[in-house]
């Protein structure tokens, strides 16, 4: 096989939990077989992972196309397409998927849909007008892609059951980054006044409508300064913000930090970390989480399922009372919990690591018949 050039097709740079799976991909890619350039819809946003690309040959272009609606994009990216002389074109994230898709009309080359959210309901989650119509043209469009990718076990049903042909890869993690570190468990209890053998349950996330807020409140609730278990909330965005700081303010052992920068070292205070999304399509804050030995409490919703199980944690209605049993659980059987945050250490090291992940999108690319 000759050296095939792929075009990494997506948004935005500051999409970190999306861009950094293809940087990640990219820069472990067989460089005897494959070269890479990354394409963006959006102006480039310098950040640490653009310099990344940057430190590792990798050339980053962009449309300057900032909105879904702006069809003059179509005819940039085929541009772009021709004269680097594009062989497989990887789409990540719907806008993307979108003009890739439509580029075949134009420009032959062998298409990729990394599909990575909830097939259900996305338009209507993200897009305020014309989301009906939006979805129906997009799934018109999808019939052009080669192949979809899916990292979650619902979409690979879905798109198989559709006729698509559709393969399943596993988000991946810097597994020699996320590591527990005894240090920062003790930095941090001194800084927050814990003790060291306090029993802290992590939530990082957004206070988003999608994330199951409600849900954290009911959980929180049932723990009303109790003096053995700990809510460190590592969150940004506004929805219901103000009313969780209000409501929460006077509990003992509820702790909102905002958005952390450190947010690898709080890995290192949690004993177990919650989830409340409906659904979840990039589960890096989980696999972070998991690779640094934090078992995870999270409902049995699309995203979720296809990674948590009893080697990891533990999957429950998404009803608060089940949270607060399996919470009550295992603080009162620490030995259980080591047991449950070795193996989930373990298994993601071994399933979720960028290298093996890369070895197997190069054997998907490797299906294309590109005689």
């Amino acid at each position: 096989m000759n050296k095939k050039t792929i075009g990494y097709f997506t948004t935005c740079s500051t999409n970190v939990g999306v861009f950094n799976q293809l940087v990640n991909l990219a820069i472990n890619l067989d460089k005897s077989k494959y070269s890479a350039i990354f394409i963006l819809s959006n102006t480039i946003i310098e950040n640490e992972l653009i310099l990344r690309l940057k430190k590792n040959n990798i050339e980053v272009l962009s449309l300057n196309s900032n909105k879904y609606y702006n069809f003059l994009q179509l005819f940039k990216l085929v541009d772009l397409l021709k004269k680097k002389k594009i062989d497989i074109l990887h789409t990540r994230l719907r806008r993307c998927d979108f003009y890739g898709n439509l580029s075949k009309f134009f420009y032959k080359s062998f298409v990729v849909n990394n599909i990575v959210d909830d097939h259900h309901d996305h338009f209507t989650k993200f897009h305020t007008f014309f989301s009906g119509i939006l979805g129906k043209i997009y799934n018109i469009f999808l019939k052009q892609s080669d192949i979809i990718l899916v990292n979650s076990q619902e979409n690979l049903h879905y798109y198989n059951k559709l006729g698509y042909k559709v393969f399943f890869l596993n988000n991946g993690i810097n597994t020699n980054l996320y590591k527990k570190n005894i240090r920062f468990r003790e930095k941090l209890s001194l800084k927050h006044s814990l003790n060291n053998d306090s029993f802290n349950v992590g939530f990082v996330g957004e206070f988003k409508k999608i994330k199951g807020i409600n849900l954290l409140f009911s959980i929180i609730r049932e723990f009303k300064n109790n003096k053995k278990i700990n809510f460190i909330i590592c969150a940004g965005g506004n929805y219901l913000k103000k009313e969780f700081i209000e409501e929460f303010k006077d509990y003992k052992n509820v702790y909102y930090l905002g958005f952390v920068e450190n947010i690898i070292e709080y890995y290192s205070l949690f004993n177990i970390q919650i989830y409340t999304s409906h659904s979840e399509g990039m589960q890096n804050v989980m696999l972070e989480s998991l690779s640094s030995g934090v078992p995870a409490i999270c409902p049995d919703a699309p995203g979720y399922s296809s990674i948590v199980d009893s080697k990891k944690g533990f999957l429950v209605e998404r009803v608060y009372s089940e949270y607060v049993k399996k919470i009550i659980y295992l603080e009162k059987n620490r030995n259980i919990l080591k047991d449950i945050s070795y193996s989930a250490e373990r298994v993601v090291r071994s399933e979720h690591n960028f290298i093996e992940i890369t070895r197997e999108l190069e054997s998907i690319y490797m299906k294309f018949d590109y005689e």
